[in-house]
C-alpha cells in the first residue's frame, strides 16, 4: 500500500495554500556563473579595450588603488602574471578606484610600480559596483562568454589587513586564468579579498544617467517581470520606456513598493534571491528621475540580460499541462480552475527542480500543484463541466503531496543536491490555476516542467507550519493580532519533532492581513527571528530561502505573529474563502542527517507527518460526525 501524503488531506489544501511559489524548487546547486555588466573600459590614454575576450581567451580585470599598501605589494605579481601569458589569448586591466585622481595621476604611479598592463580609472566606483567588487586589490575572470569565472583574491599572501602570511600557498587569481584558458572548471569560483574598501562616493551626488547607473538596476531587478510577455504591466528594457515613467519609478521605489521584496531587511537571517533595492540605488533612481531623466552615454549601456525563451532550466524530463486551452471571460470574479494531469511514470521518481511556465501572464495570478494518487481528481473533474473543476484553496481531494507553484517573480533553481521530492508512479497532478480577468476575452494553457534528481537523493523535502485555525477577527478591529506557538496559543505551534534542518519559510494570510512575523524558539530560551512581512500584501506572496539553512534541534518551536484590519461589520473566522482568514507560517525543512541511499535507512520525518495529518483527520472526522449527530437529534426533537 502506497503510504499517504506527508503533507496529509486533513485541511483538504489549505495547509498547502501558502505555496504559492516554487516550494524549494530554489535551492543551492551551483547556478550558471553571471554575465559580465559592461562591455568595455575606456583605459586612461582614452582607448576602448573589450572586457570580454575573444573564444577561447581570458580577461583579468584587477581593482587597486594608488594609497593601499596592499595594492600596491601585489604590483610586481601583477605585472609577473600579466607577461606571463604570451599567446594573445590573455588581457590585464587595472581598475583604479579614487574619486580624487586624475589620469595623469593615475599614470604616474603605474609608471613607478612598473605596471606592465593597461589601467583605467573608475573615478565613481560605477565599474567596480557593476563587478561586485568591494575591496582593493580584488580580481574578476571573464571567459569569452561574458561570464564571470572568478572573484576575489589574487593569493593568499595576507591572512588579514595587516596580518601577512609567511609561507603564501595558494595562488588563485594565476589558477583561475588558466583554466579558463584551458577550457576547464576554476579550481576556485570566488575567494574573500584582503585589501583597502573602495572608495565610497555619494552615487546620487554624481548626476546619475540612465546608461551608467540606472540601467544596471533595472536590469538586475526590475526587468524579469517588466519585459515583453511577462507579469509586468509594461517593459522596463528601453530608455525611453524608463524615461517616459522616470517620475513614477522614482515614487515606487521611494516609497519601497517596487520592485516587491517584502521581508523586512533588518530581521531574520538574509534569503537568497532578493531583488530589492539598496538606499544608495533608491537614492540613484530618485536623483536621475529629479534631474530630468537623462540618458547618459550609450558607451556607458551594460549588455542586456540574456533571457531563454524556452525552459528557463533546460529542457524537462517531463512536461504537464492541460489537455487543452481554458478560456477566461473579459470580466467577472476570480476563477480558480484544477486541471487534472496524468504523470503516466511507471516507476516511482525524485524530483530536483520544478519550473511552471504560465501560459498567459495577463490573467494567470498564481499556480499550484498536487500529487494525486487516489483518483479522486479524476472523479471531481469529470463531475465539473467543461476543462477541469472549480476549486479554491487546495484541489479539494486527499492529496499525497505537493509540487510548489508559482507567483509573479519567482524564478525556478535546483534543490541542493541530495534533496529531493517524491513523484510516485502513475499518479495524477492536480494544477490549480488563480485566472484575474484582464478587461477582454483570454485562453491559457499553463505548463509544469518536471526535472528528475541525476543524482542520489539523501533527504526527503517536507513542509511544516504553526498555524491558529481557531482565530477570530471581531468586526471594526483596526489591529487584530493572533499568534500561533506564542503563550495562550501554545498548541497552534509546531513542535520540532527531531533535529532538522529548515532551508524556507513561507508567510500566509489573506486579505486582511496586514503584517507577519515567525519566529523559532530554541530549548533553551532563545529566541531566533525568521522572517518579518511588515506590509502584507495577498497578491505578491513567496516562498523565501535562507541564505545558509538553519538547524533546528528537537523540541525548538515555530511561533507565528500577525495583525490584521477588519474593517468590515462582521466577525471573520478561519476559512479558505477569501473573504475568511488564514494565519499560518509554513516551514521548509529535511531530516538532519538522513541518507536515504543506506540500507534500511527510513524517512522518519516523514513517518512523523503522516502520523500527524492521520491524528488531524481522525479528529476532523471524529467532529463533523458529531456535528451530523447533534443535528439529527435536534431535527428528532
Amino acid at each position: 500500500m502506497r503510504p499517504k501524503s506527508a503533507n496529509g488531506p486533513a485541511l483538504r489544501g489549505a495547509f498547502l495554500l501558502g505555496l504559492t511559489t516554487l516550494a524549494l524548487t530554489t535551492g543551492v546547486r551551483a547556478e550558471a556563473p553571471p554575465r559580465v555588466a559592461i562591455r568595455e573600459v575606456r583605459t586612461i590614454d582614452g582607448k576602448a579595450l573589450p572586457v570580454v575576450p575573444p573564444k577561447g581567451g581570458a580577461t583579468a580585470v584587477v581593482f587597486y588603488s594608488t594609497e593601499c599598501p596592499i595594492s600596491n605589494e601585489y604590483s610586481p605579481t601583477l605585472t609577473a602574471i600579466a607577461q606571463g601569458q604570451a599567446d594573445g589569448r590573455f588581457t590585464m586591466v587595472g581598475i583604479c578606484v579614487d574619486p580624487d585622481l586624475s589620469n595623469a595621476d593615475v599614470a604616474k604611479h603605474a609608471k613607478e610600480f612598473g605596471l606592465k598592463f593597461p589601467v583605467a580609472l573608475d573615478r565613481d566606483g560605477s565599474i567596480a559596483a557593476k563587478l561586485g567588487v568591494k575591496v582593493t586589490p580584488e580580481a574578476v575572470v571573464i571567459d569569452a562568454d561574458g561570464k564571470v569565472r572568478y572573484r576575489g583574491r589574487i593569493d593568499d599572501t595576507f591572512a588579514a589587513r595587516g596580518k601577512r602570511r609567511a609561507n603564501p600557498s595558494t595562488s588563485d587569481l594565476k589558477d583561475a586564468i588558466a583554466a579558463v584558458l584551458a577550457g576547464k572548471e576554476v579550481p576556485l569560483e570566488s575567494a574573500e579579498a584582503i585589501g583597502c574598501p573602495i572608495p565610497v562616493v555619494p552615487r546620487a551626488a554624481l548626476k546619475p544617467t540612465f546608461a551608467r547607473d540606472v540601467a544596471p538596476i533595472l536590469q538586475k531587478n526590475c526587468q524579469q517581470c517588466h519585459r515583453a510577455g511577462q507579469v509586468g504591466p509594461f517593459p522596463l528594457t528601453t530608455y525611453e520606456q524608463a524615461r517616459k515613467r522616470a517620475g513614477d519609478i522614482a515614487a515606487q521605489v521611494l516609497d519601497r513598493k517596487m520592485p516587491p521584496w517584502k521581508p523586512d531587511p533588518a530581521v531574520g537571517p538574509g534569503f537568497k534571491h532578493s531583488k530589492a533595492l539598496s538606499e544608495d540605488e533608491i537614492a540613484v533612481v530618485a536623483a536621475w528621475a529629479e534631474s530630468g531623466a537623462p540618458e547618459g552615454d550609450r558607451a556607458d549601456m551594460p549588455e542586456p540580460p540574456v533571457y531563454r525563451d524556452g525552459w528557463a532550466l533546460g529542457d524537462p524530463d517531463l512536461i504537464l499541462e492541460p489537455a487543452a486551452d481554458f478560456a477566461i471571460p473579459a470580466e467577472g470574479d476570480d476563477i480558480y480552475r484544477c486541471f487534472v494531469i496524468p504523470t503516466s511514470i511507471p516507476e516511482d521518481k525524485y524530483i530536483a527542480a520544478i519550473e511552471y511556465r504560465p501560459g498567459n501572464r495577463k490573467v494567470v495570478h498564481h499556480v499550484l500543484a498536487y500529487v494525486d494518487v487516489t483518483g479522486q481528481g479524476r472523479k471531481r473533474d469529470e463531475a465539473d463541466p467543461g476543462l477541469g473543476y472549480s476549486c479554491f484553496s487546495g484541489p479539494g481531494v486527499e492529496i499525497h503531496g505537493d509540487l510548489g507553484g508559482w507567483a509573479p517573480g519567482n524564478e525556478p533553481s535546483f534543490l541542493p543536491d541530495g534533496v529531493g521530492r517524491l513523484l510516485p508512479s502513475k499518479a495524477d497532478v492536480v494544477m490549480q490555476v488563480h485566472y484575474h480577468p484582464s478587461g477582454k476575452a483570454e485562453v491559457d494553457r499553463t505548463r509544469i516542467g518536471i526535472y528528475f534528481a541525476r543524482k542520489p537523493v539523501k533527504q526527503l523535502l517536507h513542509w511544516s507550519a504553526s498555524l491558529n485555525t481557531q482565530m477570530k477577527i471581531p468586526a471594526g478591529a483596526k489591529d487584530y493580532l493572533v499568534e500561533a506557538g506564542h503563550k495562550g496559543t501554545e498548541k497552534f505551534g509546531w513542535v520540532v519533532p527531531m533535529d532538522v534542518t529548515a532551508l524556507g519559510v513561507t508567510p500566509h494570510m489573506h486579505r486582511l492581513g496586514r503584517d507577519m512575523t515567525m519566529t523559532v524558539t530554541y530549548p533553551d530560551g532563545r529566541d531566533q527571528d525568521l522572517i518579518r512581512i511588515g506590509d502584507w500584501d495577498f497578491n505578491w506572496q513567496n516562498t523565501y530561502f535562507f541564505e545558509k539553512p538553519i538547524d533546528l534541534p528537537k523540541g525548538a518551536v515555530l511561533k507565528v505573529r500577525a495583525h490584521y484590519d477588519n474593517t468590515t461589520d462582521k466577525d471573520v473566522t478561519w476559512g479558505e474563502a477569501t473573504t475568511d482568514e488564514m494565519c499560518i507560517g509554513f516551514i521548509a525543512v529535511v531530516q538532519k542527517g538522513q541518507d536515504l541511499t543506506k540500507p534500511g535507512e527510513k524517512d522518519d520525518l516523514g513517518e512523523y507527518f503522516r502520523k500527524m495529518m492521520q491524528e488531524r483527520d481522525e479528529g476532523r472526522r471524529k467532529m463533523i460526525e458529531a456535528q451530523k449527530k447533534k443535528a439529527a437529534q435536534s431535527r428528532a426533537k
